[in-house]
């Protein structure tokens, strides 16, 4: 284990990746009750939904996000050679971003019909995490010196 070679940027992207990993387990959104014509999507009562009930193909790339933040801290932490960390870097930062940019438009556009959702600061923390996890990888890039 090299603990010394851990920089600012694997943590944020390990600790980004572990939170998002965990809060999309919570609700993100709320759903008022009732029918909603011209929507297959129908609420007998308030309803929330976690990232997991709400997202379908987005599901994908953020769980890819959690886990490319949390291999980023890992690879780093256990570095045998400098290959899997850069790889690492690499793939947290474009998946990251791109994941960081649809989770954005999630949030602005709610899934179901948007007059009825809400969106909970479990959606809104949820966005933070996702953007932590290219943050911290763009950071560890730019950050050539290690100790």
């Amino acid at each position: 284990m090299t603990a010394n070679k851990v920089r600012a940027g694997d943590v944020l992207a390990g600790l980004g990746g572990l939170a998002l990993l965990v809060l999309m387990f919570l609700p993100w959104y709320d759903f008022l009750a009732g029918p909603y014509p011209g929507s297959r999507f129908v609420a007998d009562n308030d309803t929330a939904q976690s990232a997991w009930e709400a997202f379908s193909v987005l599901l994908v790339p953020l769980v890819a996000t959690g886990l490319l933040g949390i291999a980023l801290f890992a690879t780093t932490l256990f570095e045998r050679t400098s290959a899997f960390p850069v790889a690492a870097q690499v793939f947290a930062a474009s998946i990251g971003s791109l994941t960081a940019l649809f989770v954005f438009l999630r949030i602005v556009n709610p899934p179901g019909p948007n007059y009825a959702a809400d969106v909970r600061w479990e959606g809104w923390a949820g966005l933070a995490c996702t953007l932590a996890v290219p943050v911290g990888a763009w950071w560890s890039m730019r950050d050539e010196l290690r100790p």
